[in-house]
This record gives structure tokens, sequence and C-alpha cells, in this order.
């Protein structure tokens, strides 16, 4: 088969030829893709889960592709913390299961891989089950930039902010950056206090 300009354009950019394509790959020319060109590229997509291309997971949710649900969810359990992310909110996108739970999950289990985008996830939840991952992560979690952004969070989410990234309570959560568990204790009660979450709470988790 002979396929159309179009389509070797979406495979380089699956193929990541260019520095444009480390992020993304071309959904212009995806969604251009018709018939079989345009089932070849979402089974392309989908051997991509297994490489860990979070690119594919967002593009196969971008197209609602339902067929890649179950190599999704076939893919999930060994996949790295970063790909986790990419397809919780994947299958959320979906309308297949809800990404709260998972995205918890992930911050709990301190995946380093993971940690970044499941804390820029868990931005726009406000779940209890999320306030309860965000404050373990906040004492816990062995990256010093996780801990410092679940802080923030929390006090974003506790309403004491209308700012999303907590900029003007930055002495209250900085500290959580901190090597030693004591401060990080001691920031997290602060924390605590004007989240009016039980301030027990720093000394049980």
């Amino acid at each position: 088969m002979t396929h159309s300009p179009m389509f070797q354009r979406f495979v380089e950019s699956v193929a990541g030829k260019g520095t444009q394509w480390r992020e993304d790959v071309d959904m212009e020319a995806l969604r251009a893709l018709e018939d079989e060109e345009r089932r070849e590229a979402e089974e392309l997509l989908m051997r991509r889960l297994d490489d860990n291309d979070t690119r594919a997971a967002r593009a196969l949710a971008e197209i609602k592709c339902r067929g890649a649900v179950a190599p999704m969810q076939k893919a999930y359990p060994n996949a790295k913390g970063r790909m986790k992310v990419a397809i919780t909110l994947a299958l959320r996108d979906l309308e297949v299961a809800p990404a709260d739970p998972m995205i918890a999950e992930i911050l709990r289990s301190g995946d380093l891989d993971g940690g970044v985008p499941a804390i820029a996830a868990a931005r726009s939840m406000n779940t209890p089950e999320m306030v309860d991952a965000l404050a373990w992560a906040a004492l816990h979690h062995p990256d010093p930039n996780v801990r410092k952004s679940a802080g923030s969070i929390l006090i974003y989410h506790s309403g004491a902010t209308n700012d999303p990234l907590a900029w003007k309570q930055r002495p209250l959560y900085l500290p959580l950056g901190s090597e030693d568990l004591a401060v990080r204790r001691s920031a997290f009660r602060e924390i605590c206090k004007i989240a009016s979450f039980p301030l027990e709470l720093a000394d049980t988790l």
C-alpha cells in the first residue's frame, strides 16, 4: 500500500524526527487520515503504549479511540510512573474511569518517575481521597519538588487562596523540601492550621 504524504508526516512525528515531536505527535496529520491509514495510525500508537510513550496515550484519547482502551489497561501494570499518569488521564478522557483514585495511588507509591506528572494532575482534583494522598506526599514523597507542590496544592484546595500556585504562601510550603522530617512536620502543621486540617495529622502520617 502506498501511503499519503500526511501519513508519512504522522509516522515521522511518532518516530520523534524533529525536536517539536518530543512531547507530542502530529495531531493535525493524524486527524487528516482516513480509512485504512487512520486504522494503521491508531495501531501504531497502540503499539507505542508498551514503550512508555506518553504521547501515544494522549493522542489516542484526543481522537477518542475506544479501541485503545483495552491496550491501555493491559499496558498499565508494567508501565513506568509517568506513563501510568498518561494512561490514567487518557482513560478518564475516554470516560472509562475517574482519574482521581489512580493519581492518588501513584502519588502514594512514591514513584519518582510519576511524581511530577501526578502532582501536576492533582492540582485540578479536589477530593477527600486526593487530599489524603497530597498530605502523605507533602511529608513523605522522595522528590522534594513533589513535596513542596503537594503543600501548595493543599493550601489552594482548602480555599485559603485563589492562586492555584499559592505563591504568597511559599514560606509555608517551601520547608517541605527539607531532608529533615522534623522540619517538614513543623511546616505541615502550619499548613494544617491554614487549611483547617486536624493538627495531629502532621504527627500521624
